[in-house]
């Protein structure tokens, strides 16, 4: 059994500050990215609904992915998202898949 950690997450926020929270992820992307323990970090804007954002995050462990959540770049994501107001619904969820892992 893996121990890959898969992260979905969607981020709404209203329509007028949908290029804020775009720019919040913006630095973020760059710096998980660049964790040792990251695989994958993509986020998505949604082209049907303005100011909701999809985030699937791949980490190679429960510690890498602990590891990113007290990062201050992701520390900083929290607090540019928490004054845009932004409703978060994130999901650590497992793929029906293997092959999922060889991300």
């Amino acid at each position: 059994m893996s121990q890959t950690v898969h992260i979905t997450a969607v981020v709404t926020v209203a329509a007028d500050h949908a290029a804020a929270a775009e720019h919040a992820f913006a630095a973020c992307i760059v710096s998980s990215r660049k964790e040792e323990a990251c695989r994958q970090y993509v986020v998505s804007r949604d082209i049907e609904k303005t100011g909701r954002l999809v985030v699937s995050e791949v980490w190679t462990s429960e510690t890498g992915f602990e590891a990113h959540l007290a990062s201050p770049h992701f520390k900083a994501l929290g607090e540019a998202l928490g004054k845009l107001d932004a409703q978060l619904d994130i999901m650590k969820v497992q793929p029906l898949d293997d092959a999922a892992d060889a991300v």
